[in-house]
């Protein structure tokens, strides 16, 4: 009998494959690990995604075309399928704002005593935390289960939004203006909203929920935005003191000097071209830093040198009983 040792046996085959391919768990695990490292950026986009697409969806395949005419809470009381998608929807994507809360506070520790308090970072993660507690608790107990829980639920979502909005211009009264400015227009955006609903009644609540959301959406949109730009200043503020500072203090430093004057004007104009030039500054921050020590050293180079002092140049005091010309006479001796 002929044994073909070519041909790899099936145990072989197998082990290869199992080293080859992981196992469920760690694909598990690396995806989790994956969501736990993620900007906030990514987690933004991602629970903007999975909240409009299963809300779309749910929307679309309700059993109640006039759902609009009460409130959203209404598209997870059905026993269908559009009432698990919505409830799913709203857990998942609760889940997904947990972790941006995380994320979060971990790019605002960076920036603690910078651009914003210090306390700020746990600040913001415990509000940014209770709306997405509150987004998954409302999947969790819909209205037709517990209309009690489910409204106090939603009012919880709502006070950390209004949290988010009372104390970010205290907190982070260093970001940048477009932030403050974003605070300012979603007040007025909700309080317009308000009075259209409490106040004249013109709108419903559901309308009411789709001004509330659109204004939660925007704002946090602008302080994803203003967070990576003023991450990134921070990450790039070792290059900007090597490249930027060390020179202009330098540079302050040699017009603090006398000047040595020369007779040559070649051999000046040589060495003032033969001069490093400094690099530009690749963010606004390094911008002022830079005009800062630019105006130092302008200043110090504007100051006229000293000249030393000659003995003729002194004056003698006239002592008590003198008259003036007898000391300029007796300075002159």
């Amino acid at each position: 009998m002929r044994i073909d040792l070519a041909s790899p046996s099936p145990v072989r085959v197998a082990l290869a494959d199992s080293r080859q391919t992981p196992p469920e768990g760690a694909r598990a695990r690396t995806a989790l690990t994956a969501l736990l490292a993620a900007s906030p950026l990514q987690l933004a986009v991602l629970a903007l995604t999975v909240l409009l697409g299963g809300i779309s969806v749910a929307i679309v395949s309700t059993s109640d075309p006039v759902w609009w005419q009460e409130h959203f809470s209404r598209l997870g009381t059905f026993d269908d399928a559009s009432s698990a998608v919505f409830n799913g929807t709203l857990i998942v994507g609760g889940a997904v704002v947990l972790l941006f809360a995380r994320a979060a506070e971990r790019e605002l520790r960076r920036l603690s005593g910078i651009h914003i308090r210090r306390g700020t970072a746990r600040t913001a993660r415990i509000l940014f935390s209770a709306v997405g507690a509150g987004l998954a608790l409302t999947g969790c107990i819909p209205l037709d289960v517990n209309k009690f829980v489910h409204e106090h639920i939603t009012m919880v979502m709502v006070a950390g939004f209004a949290g988010l909005l009372l104390t970010s211009p205290l907190l982070m009264h260093r970001m940048p203006k477009r932030l403050l400015a974003s605070t300012l227009g979603s007040l007025s955006y909700l309080a317009a909203g308000a009075w259209l609903f409490f106040g004249s009644g013109a709108i419903n609540l559901a309308l009411f929920e789709v001004i509330a959301f659109s204004a939660m959406f925007g704002w946090s949109a602008v302080f994803v935005f203003c967070l990576s730009r003023c991450c990134a200043e921070v990450q790039g503020m070792p290059q900007v003191f090597a490249t930027h500072v060390a020179p202009e203090a330098q540079a302050v430093e040699a017009a603090s000097e006398p000047v040595a004057t020369t007779s040559d004007p070649v051999a000046a104009v040589s060495a003032a071209a033969s001069a490093p030039e400094t690099p530009t500054c690749p963010t606004p921050a390094a911008r002022r830093i830079r005009r800062s020590a630019v105006a130092l050293s302008r200043r110090a180079s504007a100051r006229p040198p000293m000249r030393p002092a000659s003995p003729r140049a002194a004056r003698v005091l006239p002592r008590r009983g003198r008259t003036a010309s007898a000391a300029r006479a007796a300075s002159t001796r």
